[in-house]
């Protein structure tokens, strides 16, 4: 099992690449990574010892899901 400081930075490394692909509006790429930085952040939500963390992944979990809504995927909210 990676790290949590490694699994943060292939989170930020999916998100970065989902953005770019949404701003060239390859979509259907853009939803697969979104999805991808969902599921990393939901992990490292599970992992995080402090509450103060836990709600800042959350947050920007959030932001992402609210994005594949918009792009019409289908995403759960579980954690």
């Amino acid at each position: 099992m990676p790290s949590s400081k490694a699994l943060l930075a292939t989170a930020l490394a999916k998100a970065n690449t989902a953005v770019q692909l949404d701003n060239t509006q390859s979509h259907d790429f853009a939803l697969k990574y979104y999805g991808e930085t969902c599921v990393l952040l939901s992990q490292l939500v599970k992992r995080a010892s402090r509450e103060e963390d836990k709600q800042k992944l959350r947050v920007i979990r959030r932001t992402y899901l609210e994005r594949i809504e918009q792009l019409g995927g289908v995403t759960s909210d579980d954690s």
